[in-house]
């Protein structure tokens, strides 16, 4: 093999080579923290599509307002382009459930005035759900919820189950949906005051704005998409991962780089040697740069062999029963991965090549 090949040395120093591509190994890792974070923010996503497509709209509580509510009610019923279902203006908890990360989130729940206007609804936003056996003060939840909290079909949820419940209901039906859906049946026509307004035609911002746009100065609540109410609150989660990230980065770099940089001391008369061949700087530095592009390569095969098979083992074994799902792929775990590799090669492979490009023979 030609010793100017950036194989070369690697071959002959497996061991130093080993322990570099074991550390650039590690900054593979940021890959699966990502798919880590964002399979948590994911948890939400069925219940934004679900508030993309369905808004909500509230009532005030005073006389006044109530008439202003009952006149925008009457608006929507006379829009060919909307459908609505009114439901219960009093209060229902959703329930907490666990995520990948180990953190209970709470997402939001939907209440149906009868198992009629359930179906209505399920039928809009393509959820799967047997309701024969449903009626008043009945639950029906998606699958993965179920099984997150170990409930089952005909399961009792009263205050001894959770303390904000202030009515017994009975787990009637599981939707074959994913996501972490809740929804309730309670029949209540005394106290009708929120309603579901949602459109074949119409979807996301423009259905709000039209929707928004109905109810003009009138004191009603119409309610942001969910997804705006919940996104927010996940900017925490962005900064700790890229903080993470940044910091993993700079202590890798910082390591690599001693390790490299006594690797590189002993070749000085190895380059020295090349460049009094004729070799130019810029061949020298791209020869270093090759060495550790190609044990960064080898880093993140191996990388990707682990971080797939890891996923694959802890859904199989763990997170499937409990209805969870690890993502083997973000758009998150990209980037930070991307950012990572980026402050690790970009230092290492500039300091080496600078000074590898110096050597001169003369100087020995």
């Amino acid at each position: 093999m030609n010793p100017f090949s950036s194989l070369y040395y690697i071959r002959e120093n497996k061991g130093r080579a080993a322990l570099c591509i074991f550390m650039m190994f590690l900054g593979t890792m940021m890959f699966l923290a990502g798919n880590y974070v964002d399979s948590m923010i994911r948890s939400f996503s069925r219940s934004f599509e679900y508030y993309d497509r369905v808004v909500r709209v509230n009532a005030q509580t005073t006389d006044e307002e109530f008439k202003d509510f009952e006149a925008f009610v009457e608006d929507v019923k006379a829009d060919p382009e909307l459908e609505y279902v009114r439901y219960s203006a009093l209060g229902f908890p959703s329930l907490s459930h666990g995520t990948v990360l180990g953190l209970d989130i709470y997402d939001t729940c939907m209440v149906f005035n009868s198992a009629e206007d359930a179906k209505k609804v399920f039928d809009h936003l393509g959820i799967r759900a047997d309701l024969s056996g449903c009626g008043d003060r009945s639950v029906i939840m998606t699958e993965d919820l179920a099984k997150n909290l170990g409930l089952k079909r005909g399961d009792v949820l009263d205050k001894s189950y959770n303390g904000n419940l202030a009515w017994e209901f009975t787990v009637d039906s599981l939707a074959e949906d994913p996501g972490y859906g809740m929804f309730y049946i309670f029949d209540n026509p005394e106290n009708l005051f929120r309603l579901y307004i949602f459109s074949d035609s119409l979807q996301g911002e423009e259905l709000y704005r039209h929707v928004e746009k109905l109810a003009g100065d009138r004191k009603v609540q119409v309610l942001q998409p969910y997804r705006k109410e919940v996104m927010p609150e996940m900017t925490i989660l962005y900064v700790i991962f890229y903080a993470m990230v940044a910091l993993v980065a700079v202590v890798l770099a910082v390591t690599i780089n001693s390790v490299m940089t006594g690797q590189y001391m002993k070749r000085t008369y190895e380059f020295g040697v090349y460049r009094a061949l004729g070799r130019s700087k810029g061949e020298i530095r791209r020869k270093v740069a090759k060495e550790v592009l190609f044990m960064n390569l080898l880093a993140v095969l191996v990388g990707a062999a682990v971080i797939l098979l890891y996923t694959y083992l802890v859904n199989a074994l763990i997170y499937e029963e409990k209805g969870l799902h690890l993502l083997y792929f973000s758009g998150i775990g990209l980037l930070g991965f991307l950012i990572c590799e980026t402050l690790i090669l970009v230092p290492v492979i500039l300091s080496k090549g600078r000074r590898m490009g110096k050597a001169d023979v003369t100087g020995f």
